[in-house]
């Protein structure tokens, strides 16, 4: 058996590698930013607010609490690091009726390379609708339609040197191209990292770090505008065997730092057939009036899961989501797994007790 002082020593190499490259990713960022960034008086210095948008009708009813959960194909915008919970495939396609009539679509899709290695691409479209243009005199000089595009393409691996039969590691990295149109159009890159542990002993739970939106500002005209660059500090537990809950810890480079809280109680009627009810709360949309309860149900059957949100927004009125995700294989929950791990038996080497 493992000594515990084996077991410790992987922990701090874990931990000392993730508070390497958060620093060497946000550190830069703080040094050259304004001093307000990371603040209430930071919000409204950030664009690109549709990089925020969730990609996830059962992560948007959860409160967004999301980046410890992720095990399917959205994943790439949560936390890259979760695409190598997926089985051999996973597909996620979301629709969102948003407020003022603006809408926006997601698709997504993961496949496994290796007992280790996953490969996503993803892609979301924002519609504004047509809006007037006018000049600072009132005068109309025609419309316009606002459009965002961004294509993402993802990679994740485990670290089997981190990961045993009682603990699955994995590192991501997602890179976006981003496209908007306003009046002027705009382009620019951006990237994400994320790490999570999965611990299976006892009582499950995981553990996340993302950081997402770190890249170059969009130019709409002269003035090129930050990113919305976020770091996050998740965490998930199950409780029981059908009660899900979980926490991020949200660093937004375009606000004050805000807490994200979601559970999810799920009942299964047979062995291939699970029913969910869900619900979050989102600091910072209770902080700004805008609500910030989320609710939501959701069934799986087999390979196929349908999950609807309802997440109301105060004056601004309310939005609804439904999305599709298929797995392939079934995905099973971490108690119906013959090996817990999913890297317990990897090209001949066996985790031994």
């Amino acid at each position: 058996m493992r000594s515990f002082r084996d077991y410790n020593t992987k922990l701090k190499a874990a931990a000392v590698m993730a508070a390497a490259i958060i620093a060497a990713l946000v550190c830069p960022q703080q040094t050259l930013a304004a001093p307000n960034y990371f603040s209430s008086k930071a919000a409204g210095t950030a664009c690109a607010d549709f990089l925020n948008l969730p990609t996830s009708a059962r992560a948007a009813a959860m409160g967004g609490a999301y980046s410890a959960i992720s095990d399917e194909a959205s994943a790439i915008y949560w936390n890259p690091a979760g695409l190598v919970q997926i089985p051999k495939l996973s597909a996620v396609f979301m629709r969102s009726q948003y407020v003022a009539d603006i809408s926006y679509q997601y698709a997504a899709y993961a496949q496994r390379l290796s007992h280790s290695d996953v490969i996503g691409i993803s892609a979301l479209f924002t519609d504004i609708g047509t809006l007037d243009n006018t000049d600072v005199d009132g005068n109309k000089l025609g419309t316009f339609s606002p459009k965002d595009q961004v294509f993402t393409l993802s990679y994740s691996k485990a670290i089997l040197e981190f990961s045993d039969k009682d603990m699955d590691v994995s590192v991501g990295i997602a890179i976006k191209q981003i496209h908007s149109d306003i009046v002027h159009s705009a382009k620019s890159y951006a990237g994400d990292f994320g790490i999570m542990t999965y611990n299976f002993k006892d009582i499950p739970y995981r553990l996340a770090v993302t950081v997402s939106n770190f890249g170059k500002g969009l130019r709409y005209d002269k003035e090129e505008n930050t990113l919305p660059l976020t770091l996050k500090l998740g965490a998930s537990v199950n409780l029981f065997r059908s009660l899900l809950f979980s926490t991020d810890a949200v660093f937004p480079k375009q606000n004050k730092p805000n807490v994200l809280v979601g559970t999810e109680l799920a009942t299964e009627p047979n062995e291939l057939t699970r029913l969910y009810l869900r619900a979050g709360l989102n600091t910072q949309r209770l902080s700004d009036g805008l609500g910030g309860l989320s609710l939501g149900v959701g069934a799986t059957l087999h390979f196929f899961s349908l999950d609807y949100a309802f997440v109301p927004m105060g004056d601004l009125g309310t939005t609804h989501r439904i999305s599709i995700t298929f797995d392939f294989p079934f995905r099973s929950p971490v108690f119906q797994r013959r090996d817990r791990s999913i890297f317990t038996k990897i090209k001949g080497i066996t985790f031994k007790p």
